[in-house]
């Protein structure tokens, strides 16, 4: 936090509200979960375990496992308590990332600035340091320091958001849809876009948030809070991901593919880049609104919100 002043006419000193620093908090947080991974990740010098290091360690902001900690701080519960489980929401989002870049979908040579772990590792390591992540992702939501029939819950959980109901029936139709659309019926186009994206993008955000929440032992009023937050602030964040695909610089994004090199249905190209801004910032003025009875973590919850349409990158 960073306390400002300024004065008054009279002179005098006055107290202004504290501005949160998201990006201190980022970095900080960041640094912690990534000594939490290095824990859980294998240590042998096998290919696969190397190529699982490579990817997870790759960089990022860390905002899934960030949203695990903060659905379980709402309620009480510490990260301590849950580390494994946060550990597993990253390993399960690297493992979509490895496999989203192979020639067979995306094809994308670089993540993040570095060759993606097809290009550094093969194909065939490639594929099976995803499959190798994925199912080490339940194990470790299995190892949560909570009551068993939470674990259950969270597990049931993770794996309907992250599974053929969830983030692969929206990889699916964004893959294998790709270039057969009928632009010309933009009503059912702008249906199928959103139900790529809820399930592509919002899906493992909610997945994220909510599993820590259950864990911590949240009612289900609280938890459809956080989904309406969550599905609002996943779906800004592929918007702004649709525009940042177009107009950011490749070196920043860290990629040299995009979506219309692949020919996919984006925000962007049925809404144009005025009308998909002004939706992204709508969603973010409801998703804050949800949240605003968690009051030790509103401020939180809300710099995150903004982050997803503010980013450059």
């Amino acid at each position: 936090m960073v306390k400002s002043k300024k004065k008054n006419l009279s002179g005098m000193k006055m107290k202004t509200k504290k501005i949160f620093n998201l990006e201190k908090y980022l970095t900080f947080m960041s640094k912690d979960i990534n000594a939490s991974l290095k824990k859980y990740l294998p240590k042998d010098n096998t290919v696969i375990s190397r190529a699982m290091r490579y990817s997870v360690l790759a960089g990022g902001k860390r905002l899934r496992p960030v949203l695990v900690i903060l659905g379980a701080e709402i309620f009480g519960l510490p990260k301590k308590k849950i580390e494994p489980a946060v550990c597993a929401v990253e390993f399960l989002h690297t493992y979509s990332l490895i496999h989203d870049d192979l020639p067979a979908m995306d094809n994308d040579d670089l993540r993040r600035g570095k060759p993606t772990s097809h290009k550094k590792f093969g194909e065939s390591a490639a594929i099976l340091a995803g499959d190798a992540l994925l199912t080490e992702s339940f194990n470790l939501i299995a190892k949560c320091e909570v009551p068993s029939a939470r674990i259950v819950k969270a597990i049931k959980l993770f794996s309907d958001y992250s599974g053929y109901k969830g983030m692969i029936a929206g990889q699916a139709e964004d893959t294998l849809e790709a270039g057969k659309w009928n632009k010309q019926n933009i009503s059912l186009c702008k249906k199928k876009l959103e139900f790529i994206h809820i399930n592509k993008t919002s899906a493992l955000i909610k997945a994220s948030i909510k599993m820590g929440a259950v864990l911590a032992g949240a009612k289900e009023k609280d938890l459809m809070l956080l989904d309406k937050y969550a599905h609002n602030i996943g779906l800004a964040f592929q918007i702004a991901d649709d525009i940042l695909d177009v107009y950011a610089d490749k070196r920043l994004l860290g990629k040299n593919g995009s979506d219309k090199d692949n020919d996919k249905l984006t925000y962007l190209s049925l809404y144009g880049k005025e009308k998909s801004e002004e939706n992204a910032k709508n969603l973010i003025i409801e998703a804050k609104e949800k949240i605003a009875k968690f009051k030790s973590k509103k401020e939180i919850l809300e710099a995150i919100a903004d982050y997803m349409i503010d980013r450059k990158f």
